[in-house]
């Protein structure tokens, strides 16, 4: 449906700031056709829709983990460079219609992805705000490229105290705020109580009141969580005595004593974090963030049969789901399932893996078994699976898998390398040679050159 109406401006609301935005000469500004996949506001050029537009805008609010515009940007752009390779950083700056600075970056098409974008970020007090202009072609890109700017210039920040609930009687073109019952914003009110220091009385009665005020808001029980969370697990420092058990600290020069204590009902906060999200989880099963989250919680705090049962749900899910699974504030997924999960499993794995030692190795396997049981298309559980078994000296196992990741990914060098090297072990000189000459046909002057060069001039001798 192509649109009749042109709103006179957009309001775009997040958990910590709000701001409003206006559609330049030529184009709509339409708070109803993105709703549905999490955007606000949208525009697009008049006689178009949203969904047959040729090139498109939308505006929106980082997540709340982001609060400073260059860490929120390093982040997107780790995050787009498989499917976009090189940008051009900061091709445009200025200032918005209230005087906030903003810069543009371009994200040109590539082999892989054929949409030719560029990205307006506004640095707003506790937030980022950015502004996305698509195309679908390289022609209606550098037709459209301006209209960008034109919507950068227009945008005004709104304070906190001046985000109201709308009322029901409202025309309902754009997105209501989380308020308490004062009117302001949960996050902006919880973000006030911290920096006043309040009690953690106060504090908790505020995130009570908004999971329940706002059952169907992620933010309550992530925002819950992570303060829970972070109470857990700080320490105190005091120029206080220590007392028992806790760590004491001598001023080499004055003799001074002090200590380190650590929080009291550590377990009890802890625990009660995990359970909130552990909730959150039942009520907003497509956010991978929260189940992740979830189990980077128990892994702090040492929990292991809760966090593999975590990632086992998460991916039972996500094998029964894939096509609606949603990432940070709600966004899609920027990579197919079947390549995020099999990731986040390897780096959960990758902590116990590092401790080194026998017990923290096995369980380093149980995380990657479950990556090759379910995901036996992606190598990385099976080099996960070979690192271990050649780690416990289970040559054959090692190689199996290995060869397994080979076969996979025939252009990983990781996988051919250690081929090579389990197959020395295995007294399988000749094999050994095959694979470390194939390193060298693969990457001549890669990092594991002067590697296999060595372990070939080693095999000579023998």
């Amino acid at each position: 449906m192509i649109a009749q109406e042109t709103f006179p401006g957009g309001i775009v609301y997040g958990p910590k700031a709000a701001f409003n935005v206006s559609a330049p000469e030529g184009w709509v500004l339409d708070n109803e056709s993105g709703k549905s996949q999490g955007m606000p506001c949208v525009l697009y050029p008049k006689g178009e829709s949203w969904s047959d537009a040729k090139t498109a805008i939308y505006a929106k609010i980082a997540s709340t983990q982001f609060e400073d515009v260059n860490e929120f940007v390093a982040w997107a752009i780790k995050g787009m460079k498989a499917k976009h390779g090189t940008l051009k950083e900061k091709i445009a700056s200025g200032k918005t219609k209230d005087g906030h600075d903003y810069f543009i970056n371009e994200y040109p098409a590539t082999k892989t992805y054929s949409q030719w974008e560029r990205v307006g970020y506004v640095q707003l007090p506790h937030a980022v705000v950015y502004i996305v202009l698509t195309s679908r072609d390289k022609a209606s890109y550098s037709k459209d490229a301006s209209a960008l700017q034109e919507v950068l210039k227009s945008l005004t920040y709104l304070e906190p105290e001046t985000v109201q609930q709308k009322d029901s009687g409202s025309s309902g073109k754009h997105d209501t705020p989380q308020t308490d019952s004062n009117g302001q914003s949960y996050a902006v009110r919880f973000k006030q109580l911290q920096s006043e220091k309040a009690s953690e009385a106060q504090i908790d009665s505020l995130l009570d009141e908004w999971r329940a005020q706002k059952p169907d808001d992620p933010d309550a029980w992530i925002t819950s969580a992570n303060y829970y969370f972070n109470q857990s697990i700080g320490v105190m420092l005091s120029t206080e005595k220590p007392k028992k058990g806790d760590i004491r600290l001598t001023h080499k020069e004055t003799g001074q004593t002090g200590s380190i204590s650590f929080k009291p009902g550590v377990a009890r906060t802890s625990r009660s974090a995990a359970d909130i999200l552990q909730e959150a989880t039942t009520k907003f099963p497509d956010r991978l963030d929260i189940w992740c989250g979830l189990a980077f919680m128990y892994q702090k705090i040492g929990d292991f049969d809760n966090e593999l049962a975590t990632l086992k749900k998460m991916v039972a899910y996500a094998r029964e789901h894939p096509s609606q699974l949603k990432w940070l504030q709600g966004e899609p997924i920027a990579e197919p399932a079947d390549k995020l999960i099999p990731e986040k499993l390897h780096e959960y794995g990758l902590f116990y893996e590092k401790k080194e030692n026998a017990e923290d190795d096995k369980r380093w396997f149980q995380i990657a078994a479950r990556a090759t049981e379910q995901y036996p298309n992606d190598p990385q559980g099976f080099k996960d699976a070979a690192g271990y078994w050649a780690d416990t000296g289970e040559w054959q196992k090692a190689r199996e898998s290995f060869e397994k990741a080979h076969q996979l990914d025939p252009k990983s060098v990781v996988a051919v390398i250690a081929l090579g090297q389990v197959s020395v072990e295995m007294k399988d000189f000749a094999s050994a040679k095959k694979y470390y000459e194939e390193v060298l046909k693969m990457e001549p002057g890669g990092q594991y050159a002067q590697t296999a060069k060595e372990a070939l001039r080693k095999l000579k001798k023998k």
